[in-house]
Formats: C-alpha cells, structure tokens, sequence
C-alpha cells in the first residue's frame, strides 16, 4: 500500500528503526547479494539491479523505483536514507531582558541522536504537508546544498574535492561517459563543475513522477556506461564510485535543465 499523496522511499541495508508513518515506506538494498532479510520491500523484486548495490549504492532503489513508477500509485516519490530525512528548519529562541526573538537556524544538516521522538519529528504531518506544498508547485524538493571541500575547511569545486577523495582517472572517465552519451551535458559540466562549490548531497529528492522517468532514462544509460570503464576496487569506499558520480549527475541533469527547485534541510542521525 502507498500513500497516494507521497512516497519517499528509505534505503536501508540493515537493520535500523523505520519511521512509522504512511509516508515513508523502507527499502532494502542490495538485498541480492546480501545475508539478511530485512523483511521488508527489495530492490531485487522484479526487474532490478540489486546485485549492483556494492558499486552504484542508493542508486539500485532509484532503478527499482523507475522500473516500477506503474504500480507505486502515490502522485509524488522521494528517495531519502535510513540515517537521512528531510526536515524543516529549525529555531532557536533568544532571551533578552524584554522577549524573546526566534532566530531560523540556517544549516544544510542538523545531526541528531536516533530517539523515538527524533523519528516522529521527520514522519510528522507537517514535513508531508511542506513538501506537498512544494510540490504543488511543480518544484522537485532537494536537500539543501552543502559546501563541498576537504577535510570540511578548505573550500573546492565540485570536480576538484571529486578528485581529492577519489582518483583524477574516474573523473577522467566520467567526462568521457558524458561527451560520449549526453554531449550537450557534457559542455555545460565544464564549468558547471569546475566553478561550483556547493552541491545537493545524497542523491535525495522528491519530485513528480513524469521527472523520474526522465531522469532515470537519463541517468542510467551513462551509469552502466561508467561501469564498464571505472575499475573495481579493493576498497569498498572508492568502490562506491559511481554512487557518489550519480549524486553530480543529478545536480547536473537539474541545472543543466534549469528546472525550479525547493530546498529542505536533513536530519542525520547518529
């Protein structure tokens, strides 16, 4: 069953408390390959790609997702993570000696402790209502944009903090995927990349159903493109390559298009 307003749907590749409430609905990835049962929605049910997970992460949700916008009868869908939510922004309140002055904090991510209280604040009415009303309008709902850098201090472009945490060759490979595939993309990335600092993380977004199908009939063709060519790692983080590729893509694909977007902080909890 789905909410027919909304369904985001949370990754999950183990065992961890799941929001009760009609709107998100769990997960599990790379359950094909995986030694648990999380008993709950796969991305190996029908067609899939769940035994990609290792390398294309959140991704092979998103490819179920697609491959089965016909039978997810919610009007909008999301993609979020079992640890990360959209949230609404916080306040904090001020005292002086005559009132108080409440203040919105602005931040990209609030970190929380995991508490039944935490779980009912991000499955609450009021982020539903939010985004619907967000997405009444035709916006796609992103996380907010976080600068982008390394080691959290020193700023960098999209491409450059790409290369600091991970190898200049697969970035390299990655230009050659898009000039090869999506050639108009690919002279718009040049300076999109290189002279942007901040980036929607996570790959989390909510959006209507016409933008997934587009999206995905985009996405994927370049992603199993870049498998072929990017190496397999010994370590499992770098080989998570092409995930952390997908979350430019998706940056790019919305700019590139100049599509109207909204912004929602997260909550990560730890």
């Amino acid at each position: 069953m789905y909410d027919k307003d909304l369904t985001i749907f949370s990754v999950f590749h183990k065992e961890y408390p799941v929001p009760n409430c009609s709107f998100i609905k769990p997960i599990q990835v790379g359950k094909d390959k995986s030694q648990i049962d999380l008993g709950f929605l796969s991305d190996s049910d029908g067609e899939n790609i769940s035994d990609r997970n290792s390398r294309f992460c959140e991704t092979t949700a998103l490819y179920w997702i697609w491959k089965n916008l016909d039978k997810i009868d919610s009007q909008y869908i999301g993609l979020s993570h079992y640890r990360r939510y959209f949230s609404l922004p916080e306040v904090e309140i001020k005292q002086n000696f005559w009132r108080q002055k409440k203040n919105q904090v602005n931040s990209d991510a609030y970190i929380k402790s995991l508490s039944d209280a935490n779980l009912d604040a991000i499955s609450s009415p009021m982020i539903k209502n939010h985004l619907l009303e967000k997405l009444n309008k035709k916006q796609i709902v992103l996380a907010k944009a976080s600068s982008v850098g390394c080691l959290g201090v020193y700023p960098l472009n999209i491409k450059d903090q790409f290369i600091y945490y991970h190898l200049r060759e697969d970035w390299a490979l990655f230009e050659e995927a898009l000039e090869k595939l999506a050639p108009t993309y690919f002279e718009f990335a040049k300076t999109f990349f290189s002279s942007g600092n901040t980036m929607h993380c996570y790959h989390m977004f909510t959006a209507d159903k016409q933008f997934i199908e587009a999206y995905c009939s985009w996405l994927f063709p370049i992603l199993f493109e870049l498998e072929k060519t990017i190496k397999v790692s010994p370590y499992a983080y770098q080989n998570r390559t092409i995930g952390f590729l997908s979350e430019r893509l998706l940056n790019l694909y919305i700019y590139k298009k100049q599509l109207s977007i909204s912004e929602m902080p997260i909550v990560y909890f730890t």
